[in-house]
């Protein structure tokens, strides 16, 4: 019994002094950049067993022996952290959000995939890459952010869709415009608005909501959406509730915008001074006087102030998001009213998103996407959009054609009219230009969208790894356009004043289904999922235009007009069927394999070229997990080497409704109904096809600190559609008829960098930079390569020829001027030069200027025949380098943007140096006057149209199109926590930042970048055939912006 008392004790005291070295850690986590807490963290005791998770309100409690010497502290989206435990009972934790790892996934649209998987070329930019910008679309936001994605602002027109291209131009007839995808749904994209008033269907997503964009660019990536793939597809990912309490954030700045870098233009004297010279200098009287007014006040018209202001903008986001462990949400309403710097141009947006997945049952989830938004855009005229670049009453081409000794108003406050132009003044010359005041006050431009972007989904897990999901998503846009036009000046006079309105209807559906298995087996990792989509378009609107107002307080349709004619009429639709499968696998994340197959059938195809098959396939070798790798020095510095490499075929269907079918429109013949021929449809049309091949390798260096993602492409380009002329004979509506007939290539290398190049607790730099090279070549061409010429409303300046890039630059060479005479020199097709003068008589305006012909009488410049190849119009290389600095509270962020090896075509220059009744730049004042003059301006004359490239395209006014641009500068502050946190704010950042601040070019318009044909694809004003104009087109705007970020 002794010794049973005794083993008991011992067994006791054993015990105690066990539990005397154990004890209770607690503590609560929390995230650095909000300060809230932070629901299940991983909290592990190092180098043992044991551990928990943090609750609701980031608490946490664990209980550790005396062998226990730190925790480890990690979560989804946030630097892991260990931290000694040390003698305390209590250790709080603040996690420090981790870039890298928020971006460590891609969404390719249907799936999810690691990006460290990934053996594709994918670009992806984070949405807060494109928070805070004053622009109106997501998209704008984006020049520099990708590589290989060319992002060109055409003017400063708000709302005016830039031209997108992701590897090049990808189609010489039809869209290069890469496909969108919202959520999983395929979304209207383009100018939606039938007028003046640009109207971008992306400017109705508000970018504040936009959680991340993954730019899918090779065809291993973009296979799986077949014949829509071609230019590339562009998946937008939404923002989500993370899991926590609910948290408010708002976001808002307001600024101001001005047009930069406007043309100087003659002065009233100066004005006089070279019309009447250019007058005399052709044996004509002077026509042109200065203008005094009765008070003895000299008229001096600056028609710059009458075009542009400085306009003021505000913008607006708030949003509530959370989740619970088993529904996330997030709520957000936005608002933003911006002003242009084009007198009443203005772009006002309000809308409201609702994202909710709810995990309904163990297996279950559910879930939904909403967004609602109205738009409306409101602009003048401004002769900026494609196709309306020589319309006399274009706002841009009037600032700096009108008379400035001339005053929009009578002395009575009247206008200044007389007929259809703007009054003489003391000119007996009318200039035949309307009144930009009254056009500006008078005129107005509206296109109003109401769209409903919405899906739901459910999503069944069968099995483990084993999901079934099914997703129905619609995307409505109803649009109003309206115009009036006034009685007085412009396009209204000829008919006494007038009002189009019209409503369309665009609505689409797309129901999508899908299998998905996910599992490893050991070291085997498999992934593959199939799946069906149905998606259906339709589009009606209808609407009328009425003349000659009855009453001149009318400006609404709504008023008495005298006539009305129908307009705008639109009923089209389309479908798809689509059938597709991917099929991936990696063995020890080391070795890589990836398969894509689609099978698209379209409706607008004849019955035996509905269905098509598309595909890509990929490869990637982890070199870096090789044993031998990991053994070697150089593992220590270049952590990570990955070599992919993929090749695929896609399409591109954006060739119509109905191309296959011979279509007919109904009308009258005489009183009696009738149908008129107007399509002559080709049964054997089909797709336009990509053939992608992409190499590419990935390098970490130092644990990621620093990463360079280098991409060599190749994209064949084939089945290009253009219109093959036929014999008038056949009676075929346009003498053409749709088919396959061309090839092209683009090729190039794209970087990208990554690097943190500096991290403590005070001060951190990191930086990005991309940089692409395009070579793009026409291979073939239809009828026997002939050919085609690139037109801008008026006026051809590029040129698209088999060995040459797409849409040159096709001007006719000039030589200066000639020092002895003033006068233009030209070079024909033989090389000869020629000097041009406009005063001599027709038959001799054109004379040899040197060899055994010199003085003699020429035959005059063809333009068709004697222009040449200027150069090509497209990018050769383009890129982006972002720095963003930290000092303690401060921060700052600098963007730049470049691109160059391209030629834009200035045909504004001629317009600024025609020596008709146009007013002209200032530097006219440096035109040839005396013999020996070495000057590039020539002799002027009046009415000559011919000499400054106003009657035909001419090489001195083709420039350079590299620049440098100082895109986005910003500076801000974030208020202490401490100070915070007494009034329940979990953060505050306030900041200043500048837009288009900054321009390094030799161009001497406004701005290199610029494309007035911007995405058109209509045969005479094509985006694609005549690239790299700048034509009678308002500038480009430098915006300053205050802004507030504010989180509960």
């Amino acid at each position: 019994m002794k010794k049973l008392l005794q083993s008991l004790f011992i067994l006791l005291f054993i015990a105690g002094s066990a539990m005397a070295q154990e004890r209770t850690i607690t503590g609560t986590v929390t995230g650095k950049e909000d300060g809230l807490p932070l629901p299940g963290v991983s909290v592990k005791i190092k180098g043992a067993a044991g551990g928990t998770t943090t609750t609701a309100d980031g608490k946490y409690s664990l209980r550790i022996t005396s062998q226990a010497t730190a925790l480890e502290f990690s979560y989804i989206g946030f630097t892991t952290q260990t931290r000694p435990i040390g003698s305390g009972n209590v250790l709080n934790v603040v996690l420090t959000g981790d870039s890298k790892t928020l971006s460590d996934v891609v969404v390719t649209g249907y799936t999810t995939q690691a990006k460290r998987d990934v053996t594709g070329s994918i670009a992806s930019v984070s949405g807060e890459k494109l928070k805070n910008q004053p622009v109106q679309s997501f998209e704008q936001a984006l020049a520099g952010k990708a590589a290989g994605v060319n992002i060109i602002q055409p003017n400063g027109l708000l709302n005016n869709p830039p031209v997108f291209r992701v590897r090049g131009v990808n189609s010489i007839s039809l869209s290069s415009y890469p496909l969108i995808i919202v959520d999983g749904i395929p979304v209207f994209t383009g100018d939606q608005s039938s007028n003046s008033a640009a109207g971008n269907a992306l400017g109705d997503i508000n970018p504040a909501d936009i959680e991340s964009i993954d730019i899918l660019k090779d065809a291993a990536s973009s296979a799986i959406y077949g014949s829509r793939a071609a230019n590339g597809v562009v998946v937008i990912t939404t923002k989500k509730g993370k899991q926590g309490v609910t948290k408010v954030n708002y976001e808002g700045w307001v600024g101001s915008s001005k047009a930069q870098n406007l043309n100087p233009l003659l002065n009233a004297a100066e004005y006089v001074q070279i019309k009447n010279e250019a007058r005399t200098n052709i044996g004509l009287a002077p026509a042109f006087f200065l203008q005094t007014r009765s008070d003895g006040t000299q008229v001096e018209t600056n028609w710059y102030d009458y075009a542009y202001r400085t306009a003021t903008s505000h913008n607006h986001a708030l949003n509530f998001s959370g989740a619970s462990e088993k529904t996330s949400y997030f709520v957000s309403l936005g608002y933003s009213n911006q002003e242009g710097f084009i007198i009443n141009n203005s772009f006002e947006r309000k809308n409201g998103r609702v994202n909710l997945d709810h995990k309904l049952f163990k297996n279950v989830t559910i879930g939904t996407n909403f967004s609602y938004s109205n738009t409306l855009n409101r602009a003048p005229n401004t002769g900026s959009l494609p196709g309306s670049s020589f319309n006399t009453g274009g706002l841009g081409r009037l600032a700096f054609v009108l008379p400035p000794n001339v005053s929009p108003f009578n002395e009575d406050g009247s206008y200044n009219v007389a007929g259809s132009a703007i009054g003489l003044g003391a000119n007996l010359i009318a200039s035949n230009y309307p009144n930009a005041a009254v056009l500006v006050n008078s005129d107005k431009n509206t296109s109003e969208s109401d769209r409903l972007i919405a899906n739901g989904y459910v999503s069944v897990q069968i099995l483990k790894g084993l999901t079934f999901k099914t997703n129905y998503s619609i995307d409505n846009l109803k649009l109003d356009n309206n115009v009036f036009v006034n009685r007085l000046q412009g396009d209204g006079f000829a008919y006494n004043g007038g009002a189009t309105s019209n409503f369309v209807k665009n609505s689409r559906w797309n129901w999508a289904n899908t299998l998905n298995y996910a599992n490893t087996f050991g070291d085997h990792t498999v992934g593959a999922f199939i799946g069906a989509e149905d998606q259906y378009t339709k589009s009606y609107g209808y609407g009328a235009t009425r003349q000659n107002v009855i009453d001149p307080f009318i400006e609404v349709y709504q008023g008495s007009f005298g006539t009305i004619t129908p307009a705008n009429l639109v009923q089209f639709d389309n479908a798809f069927r689509s059938f597709f499968g991917s099929v991936n696998y990696d063995y020890k994340k080391k070795y890589y394999l990836t398969g894509s197959f689609r099978r698209d059938g379209y409706s607008g195809l004849s019955a035996g070229n509905k269905y098509g098959n598309f595909g890509g396939a990929s490869a990637g070798w982890a070199l870096s997990e090789e044993n031998f790798y990991k053994e070697s020095g150089i593992s220590k510095i270049l952590t990570r080497v990955k070599i992919r490499g993929s090749y695929g075929e896609v399409g591109n269907i954006n060739i119509g409704n109905y191309p296959a079918l011979y279509l007919y429109s109904p009308g009258l013949y005489g009183s009696d109904a009738a149908l008129s021929f107007n399509q002559a449809g080709n049964p054997n049309l089909t797709w336009e096809t990509s053939k992608k091949a992409d190499v590419g390798v990935n390098l970490e260096f130092l644990g990621g600190r620093f990463s360079l993602d280098v991409d060599y492409y190749h994209n064949n380009i084939d089945n290009l559609v253009q219109n093959a002329p036929q014999a008038p004979s056949k009676g075929i509506p346009g003498n053409t008829i749709t088919t396959n007939v061309g090839r092209m290539y683009n090729k190039g290398f794209e970087f990208a960098i990554n690097s943190r190049n500096i991290e403590n607790d005070d001060f951190s730099w990191s930086t990005s930079f991309t940089l692409s090279t395009l070579k793009n070549e026409v291979t073939a061409l239809g009828n026997n390569n002939a050919d085609l010429f690139g037109v801008t409303q008026l006026e051809t300046a590029n040129i698209t020829r088999v060995g040459y890039p797409i849409g040159s630059i096709y001007t006719v060479p000039t030589a200066g001027v000639d020092p002895a005479t003033g006068e233009r020199i030209f070079v024909n097709r033989f090389g000869q030069k020629l000097r041009f003068s406009f005063q001599r008589a027709a038959a001799a305006r054109y004379q040899y200027l040197d060899g055994p012909n010199a003085g003699q009488n020429a035959p005059a410049i063809d333009a068709a025949l004697d222009a040449t190849i200027t150069g090509q119009a497209i990018p050769k290389w383009f890129g982006g380098l972002d720095n963003n600095f930290r000092y303690k509270a401060f921060d700052l962020v600098l963007g730049l943007t470049f691109s160059g090896g391209n030629k834009v075509y200035y045909g504004s220059l001629a317009g600024l140096r025609d020596q008709r009744f146009w007013n002209n730049e200032a530097g006219m004042m440096d035109r040839w006057t005396t013999p020996g003059q070495v000057t590039d301006i020539p002799r002027v004359v009046y009415n000559d149209n011919v000499s400054n490239g106003s009657a035909f395209a001419q090489s001195q006014n083709v420039f350079s199109g590299n620049f440098l641009k100082v895109r986005n500068l910003a500076l801000g502050y974030t208020l202490p926590k401490p100070f915070l946190n007494k009034y329940g704010i979990s953060n505050v950042r306030v900041y200043a930042q500048s837009s288009n601040l900054w321009i390094i070019s030799n161009y001497p318009g406004p701005d290199p970048e610029v494309s007035v044909n911007g995405n058109s694809t209509a045969a005479g004003n094509s985006g694609s055939l005549a690239p790299g104009v700048d034509r009678n087109s308002v500038p480009s705007a430098r915006t300053f912006t205050f802004g507030i970020n504010v989180g509960f």
